[in-house]
This record gives C-alpha cells, sequence and structure tokens, in this order.
C-alpha cells in the first residue's frame, strides 16, 4: 500500500483480530482498508462472492475502456479460515438447546467456499491472502514437518503457496537479534520482537521446501536485509564467524548482525550475483531440456 500497488484490501476479520489501533501504529492509510466481520462461512462465503464479483465487474470495465475506467488493484485478507464455523452450529444450540457434533458439515461448507472463489481470484488477478493454524497430529506414528491444517482439503488443493510458520519470542536481553535502529540500552520490557520461521510447503511459482528465519522488532520492524542472511551465507556470499560476518566482497573485516541488516552498501556488493543464484537454486527447471540445450547450441555453433 505504501509503494502505491494496492488500491484497497478487503481484510475479513473471522476472529476479532483486526484492531484499528494495530494499523495506525505501522502507517496503514485506513481508507484503503474495508473491514467485513464475518461471523461463520455462510456470511464469508457470501462476501468473497460479492468482493470478486464487484471486481470482476470493474476488472471488465477496464479491459473494455481503460481510458474511462480504473484497474482496481487489490488484496483480499481472511483472518482465519479455522475461526469459521457454520450456521448449522448456532442453530442446532438455539434450538435444541445443546451442541451438536459438527460430523464435517464445517469443512464441507469451506469446501465449497473455495471451489466457487478460486476461479474468481484467478480472472480478476487479485490475490487471496488465507491465515489459518496447523497443529501436530497426536495419531502420527512419527513428526512430520507438514503440519495439518483443518477446514477441509480444498484450501491447500487451490492454493499457489502455501507458508507453514512458527515463532518464538525474543528476550530484551538477547544481543544475537538487534533491529537496526536498536540501543543495546533501551528499556523496553521483558521482549522485544518474533523470529518467525517461514517453511514454504507448497508453491506453483518456485520450488518449495525452503525455510526463511526472519526477526520482526516490536518497534522497529523487519530490516530490509533480514531474513536474506541465511540464504546469503549459503550461497557462499557471507561467511558466519566467532561475534559476526565477514563479507569478503565488501571487507575481510568482521561485521557485527546490526551492522549487515543495516548498511545497503555491504549488500549492494554481491546482491546482483546473489539474485542470480537465487533465482538459479529456486526456479523450476529440467536438467535434460538444459543439456539438450547445450547440444543444439554446440551443433550450431559448429555449423556456423
Amino acid at each position: 500500500m505504501k509503494n502505491n500497488k494496492v488500491d484497497i484490501v478487503y481484510y475479513l476479520d473471522s476472529e476479532g483480530g483486526g484492531l484499528w489501533d494495530y494499523f495506525d501504529a505501522h502507517g496503514v492509510d485506513r481508507s484503503k482498508i474495508e473491514y467485513i466481520a464475518v461471523a461463520d462461512v455462510e456470511e464469508c462465503k457470501k462476501a468473497l462472492i460479492n468482493i470478486y464479483d464487484t471486481l470482476d465487474k470493474a476488472k471488465r470495465e477496464y479491459l473494455k475502456d481503460p481510458d474511462s475506467n480504473d484497474d482496481i488493484r487489490a488484496i483480499v485478507v481472511l483472518d482465519s479460515f479455522g475461526a469459521l464455523s457454520t450456521q448449522k452450529s448456532l442453530t442446532d444450540i438455539v434450538d435444541k438447546d445443546k451442541v451438536v457434533a459438527d460430523m464435517g458439515s464445517s469443512a464441507r461448507a469451506k469446501n465449497d467456499m473455495m471451489a466457487l472463489v478460486m476461479m474468481r481470484v484467478v480472472r480478476t488477478n487479485c490475490a487471496f491472502l488465507v491465515i489459518n493454524h496447523t497443529y501436530d497430529n497426536p495419531g502420527a506414528m512419527y513428526a512430520s514437518k507438514y503440519k495439518d491444517m483443518p477446514g477441509g482439503k480444498k484450501l491447500q488443493y487451490s492454493a499457489h503457496v502455501m507458508l507453514q510458520t512458527n515463532k518464538k519470542l525474543i528476550k530484551s536481553v538477547d544481543t544475537d537479534f538487534m533491529s537496526a535502529g536498536e540501543s543495546e540500552d533501551a528499556d523496553r520490557g521483558y521482549v522485544k520482537g518474533n523470529l518467525f520461521r517461514f517453511f514454504c510447503t507448497k508453491n506453483r511459482v518456485s520450488k518449495p521446501g525452503f525455510e526463511c528465519e526472519v526477526y520482526i522488532d516490536f518497534d522497529t520492524g523487519i530490516g530490509k536485509w533480514d531474513g536474506l542472511i541465511e540464504p546469503a551465507t549459503n550461497y557462499g556470499f557471507i561467511e558466519s564467524v566467532r561475534g559476526g560476518y565477514v563479507v569478503k566482497s565488501y571487507s575481510d573485516k568482521k561485521v557485527t548482525h546490526r551492522e549487515l541488516i543495516s548498511n545497503d552498501e555491504i549488500w549492494n556488493t554481491f546482491l546482483d550475483e546473489f539474485n542470480k543464484k537465487s533465482i538459479e537454486k529456486l526456479s523450476y527447471s529440467n536438467e535434460t531440456s538444459r543439456e539438450l540445450d547445450k547440444i543444439e547450441d554446440e551443433l550450431d555453433e559448429e555449423e556456423a
């Protein structure tokens, strides 16, 4: 939104997590947020269909006459998928005066909702970001890296990208995680931020199965280069040493974690090569096809 790449965000809240004070603290323009409270799957389904049908109509009008219409760039957020129940659950409680077992009705309703929405998402090119909870399977013989996600399987089948996330609180006395603007003697309470680890379980854009660790400070937010240190180290651009890092393209001298995540000059010494390496590492590819291309190039050179 700050980079003017999104015109409006539709925020569907099913668990009361959307707090205006939180948005204000992060400098979010309220006028670009359409807040919609949804109490059950049926309300959510109706809201999603109305939103995407409106966006679809706007997209068709724009393509028909770009000079007279706006190309609306929107993101739809559902927070959260797992908190949605069905109207039947409420009806059973009110009419029968008892809690009746769900018997899979919620999962079926959510599957139906996703089936109706997904092609509308593709057709409008307006992303649908769904937040859900994951759990360990207590019945599994072995612990799995891939966690179970409740609410029906249609969401998992429909998603283009799925990130599985866990986090831990970082104590204020922990100097291993220092943000760019953090003062070592600042009074910040017991904890100062969250350390997130994102694991890509599904990806239709690039290869899944990769992880990324990101520190998000409560005061300063996420650093510009945070989350890139680990892959840059794996690719050999950064060397981890005791008490810091060495970036040979920049200097033979050791730099601290805080200096590394705050100094653009360090990253600019290898950023182009880092991007090329990342694309090569993460992109889907076909080794057989590449070898055939090499053979064809060699044959063309011989003929020339």
